[in-house]
């Protein structure tokens, strides 16, 4: 019995691992490029819409769709590196840029 569930439990995980490949959309594709885990984007009580982001390397963001506003919150470089004031290190997305297009994508997106 605990052997069948551990398999079925197993299945599942790498059945899940194996769905979230499917999420990224590209959204620029340049040089560095730029995508966004699809199913990640979600807005939070705060108003900011939440999302994890590629380009160059991985982070979990959040923008202020209203002001323009990106923050980054986690960077995966190196085993991951939280940001503990992001709240105070937002940037505002420079106008066509990587960036922008990402906000774009997002603040269209956003469930």
């Amino acid at each position: 019995m605990r052997l069948s569930l551990a398999l079925t439990v197993a299945t599942l995980a790498l059945t899940a691992t194996v769905a979230r490949a499917e999420d990224w959309v590209v959204v620029v594709d340049e040089e560095i490029g730029a995508s966004v885990d699809k199913d990640s984007i979600r807005r939070g009580s705060d108003g900011l819409v939440y999302f994890t982001y590629e380009g160059g390397e991985k982070s979990d963001s959040a923008v202020n769709c209203d002001t323009g506003t990106l923050y980054t919150i986690k960077l995966y470089a190196m085993g991951g590196m939280d940001q503990p004031n992001w709240r105070d290190e937002g940037r505002q997305v420079v106008p066509e840029s990587i960036g922008e297009a990402v906000l774009k994508y997002v603040c269209a997106n956003v469930p």
